[in-house]
């Protein structure tokens, strides 16, 4: 009678096995990282460009308050002035975006009294490439009135 001996450890099946789920599994694991990157990426550029269109409307607000407005200005700026969201124009890697403004409208006031309100509108543009490799186009308004008191 022969006795067989057996030896203790993985055998190269078990190994391979085991590289393969591995492997899969860390590559998972990456596209998420990945995806996660570009979303929080492309939420940057959205916080960018919101704060930029805040900062191009308070500009205006306070164009109106000084009383000096032309009637060019009055008409907004249909064809845009470009801005860069990251980089700027000498980058390799920039993101340009465009802001618009609308008409600015002087609304008639219900109350006499020395009020005079203003309304104006504003929309900034910009290219986004962080989620796919072609690019979407993204776009955030922004409406305001303002009021004086004489």
């Amino acid at each position: 009678m022969q006795q067989r001996t057996t030896e203790r450890g993985f055998t190269f099946i078990e190994v391979m096995v085991a590289v393969v789920i591995i492997t899969i599994s860390a590559y998972g694991l990456l596209l998420g990282v990945v995806h996660a990157r570009g979303e929080m990426r492309s939420i940057a550029l959205r916080e960018r460009a919101t704060e930029e269109l805040i900062n191009y409307l308070e500009y205006w607000k306070g164009r109106i308050a000084d009383g000096q407005l032309s009637v060019a200005e009055k008409a907004g700026n249909p064809r845009g002035t470009q801005i860069y969201l990251e980089g700027n124009q000498f980058s390799q890697h920039k993101v340009p975006a465009t802001l618009y403004l609308d008409p600015i409208q002087f609304i008639p006031s219900p109350h006499p009294g020395g009020l005079r309100r203003w309304q104006l509108h504003a929309r900034i543009r910009w290219e986004d490439f962080s989620l796919s490799s072609r690019s979407v186009q993204r776009e955030r308004d922004l409406s305001m009135i303002m009021t004086e008191f004489e």
